[in-house]
């Protein structure tokens, strides 16, 4: 298996079946550098980065956190509603 951190990328035998990083260090470093990637990503939402909705493009609002503007995410939310409403109906 190669290590999952991309510094590393070294080859390596899993001691147990869910090990991702060759050892306890690259482990540390992958989980720093994920923390500080959403720390960066939240502090420049903070300061007002324009961000755009993933499905339509609209802006989004600082204080909106998803990565969907508000109708974009009712849409979704009803489609997965009237989804699982025809699950129930195909049970019943």
């Amino acid at each position: 298996m190669i290590c999952a951190n991309k510094e590393c990328a070294k080859e390596f035998e899993p001691k147990t079946h869910n090990q991702k990083y060759c050892n306890d260090e690259c482990c540390r470093v992958a989980t720093n550098r994920r923390i500080m990637e959403k720390y960066y990503e939240k502090k420049a939402i903070r300061n007002g980065a324009k961000r755009g909705c993933n499905k339509c493009g609209a802006q989004l609002s600082r204080y909106n956190e998803s990565s969907l503007c508000s109708s974009c995410t009712k849409a979704r939310n009803e489609q997965n509603r009237k989804k699982l409403l025809g699950l129930i109906s195909e049970i019943s």
